[in-house]
């Protein structure tokens, strides 16, 4: 009997414990720290160079070309140089496109790396990446905002055109923890992962204390049919 009481409490406390353990943590999410271009929304032109200036040092997680991808390519071979010396080297992936004209696409790299404040140039080996007319081609810099854990990144790429001048849609690309694509047409989609974060914990609260009574429940059940039990043991005992 005792064993039995044993056995039901070390199960009531591991699912009082267990809703800790189920806690999910909150994933900063990337804001964008640098844009070359200033958020840039007009045609661009085409280049393979980008120049750009960091007046303060950064700790970037990702960095981002926009570039017209070309058939069959999904990586870019990319090298970056800071004060004319060698600085990073790597091969970006396609990502995120222009819904309409699909061939213009992010090329995303996570870096994970310093970015101390100073001059820096792009070079890739085509001429394919974004040129703001009378200014340098487009790089984003994205990282971790101090004290910021829900914040959405505000990415608005530019809207290309080809060296015929043809013009490209503008779209707002929205580039975050949740890879959301916002377009000025009619796929706006506006999406808060605060809100989502918070309507998913609340959900697994609710869980948790509905698994809570269950298990009180089911103890109880247990109490009741083992005293029944016991009483009708005792009952069938021969009287001395």
């Amino acid at each position: 009997m005792k064993k039995t009481w044993i056995i039901l409490g070390i199960v009531a406390a591991a699912f009082f414990i267990a809703p800790a353990g189920f806690a999910q943590t909150n994933t900063a999410a990337e804001v964008t720290l640098f844009d070359s271009t200033d958020n840039y929304l007009g045609g661009c032109s085409l280049t393979d160079t980008s120049e750009w200036t960091l007046s303060e040092d950064l700790n970037v997680t990702k960095i981002q070309l926009w570039y017209k991808w070309q058939t069959g390519e999904t990586e870019l071979p990319v090298t970056v140089t800071k004060d004319g010396a060698d600085f990073a080297s790597f091969t970006a992936l396609r990502s995120a496109c222009d819904p309409y004209q699909t061939s213009w696409c992010n090329a995303d790299y996570t870096i994970n790396k310093a970015f101390p404040a100073g001059a820096y140039t792009t070079k890739i080996a085509n001429a394919y990446q974004c040129l703001k007319p009378g200014s340098t081609g487009t790089v984003r810099l994205y990282g971790i905002a101090a004290g910021n854990t829900n914040e959405e990144p505000s990415l608005i790429a530019p809207s290309p055109t080809n060296e015929n001048g043809n013009s490209n849609t503008n779209v707002n690309l929205i580039a975050g923890s949740n890879s959301n694509v916002n377009t000025n047409a009619d796929e706006n989609v506006n999406t808060t992962a605060g809100t989502a974060d918070d309507d998913e914990d609340g959900g697994d609260e609710a869980m948790r204390i509905v698994l809570v009574f269950v298990v009180l429940a089911l103890l109880i059940v247990i109490y009741i049919l083992i005293k029944r039990k016991t009483a009708q043991l005792r009952s069938q005992q021969p009287k001395q």
